[in-house]
C-alpha cells in the first residue's frame, strides 16, 4: 500500500475513534474528542434532506465530515478535480461505484479515492448510510464534477 494511502487510512481510523464534538468547526487549531452518535443526534436531518454532511473539523490540509444518506439518496458519478476523499462507513448499508463497477458497504469498510477517479455512492438499506468523508487538502469551495 502506498504511504500516503496508509498514513490516510490511519487518520481515517483515528477519526472513527475520536471525532468532534464541536461540529461547526470551520477552522479547527485543537484536539478533538467525541462519539458519532452523538454528533448525529446534536445535528438532526430534516425531513426533507436525503443526504446530510456535517463538518467536524479543517484546517489548510484536510476537511473532516460526517456523512448521513437516507431513502435510497445517490451521489451521481463524479470525480474530483484537486482533492484525494476517503470515506469510511460506520454504519447502515450502501453500495458505491469503483473501477467501473458497483460495490456493496457496510460497517468496517473503507475507500480510497484519488484525485481524478470517478465514483459514486448511494444508501440501500432499511437505515441511514453514516460514514466519515475526509478530503485532503481541506475543501474549501466545491470539486465535485459529475459525468453524467
Amino acid at each position: 500500500m502506498p504511504k500516503k494511502v496508509e498514513i490516510i487510512v490511519a487518520i481515517c481510523l483515528l477519526v472513527f475513534f475520536t471525532t468532534a464534538t464541536n461540529v461547526h468547526a470551520a477552522d479547527t487549531t485543537g484536539q478533538i474528542f467525541a462519539q458519532v452518535d452523538d454528533i448525529l443526534k446534536a445535528n438532526p436531518q430534516k425531513p426533507t434532506e436525503t443526504l446530510q454532511m456535517i463538518n467536524i473539523a479543517q484546517d489548510e490540509t484536510i476537511s473532516l465530515f460526517i456523512v448521513r444518506m437516507v431513502d435510497g439518496h445517490v451521489v451521481k458519478k463524479h470525480f474530483h478535480k484537486t482533492h484525494d476523499e476517503v470515506i469510511y462507513i460506520i454504519k447502515g448499508a450502501g453500495q458505491i461505484f469503483v473501477n467501473e463497477e458497483w460495490v456493496s458497504l457496510k460497517p468496517g469498510s473503507i475507500h480510497f479515492n484519488p484525485i481524478g477517479k470517478i465514483h459514486s455512492t448511494k444508501q440501500t438499506g432499511n437505515e441511514p448510510l453514516v460514514y466519515i468523508s475526509i478530503f485532503t487538502p481541506a475543501l474549501k469551495e466545491r470539486d465535485r464534477n459529475f459525468v453524467e
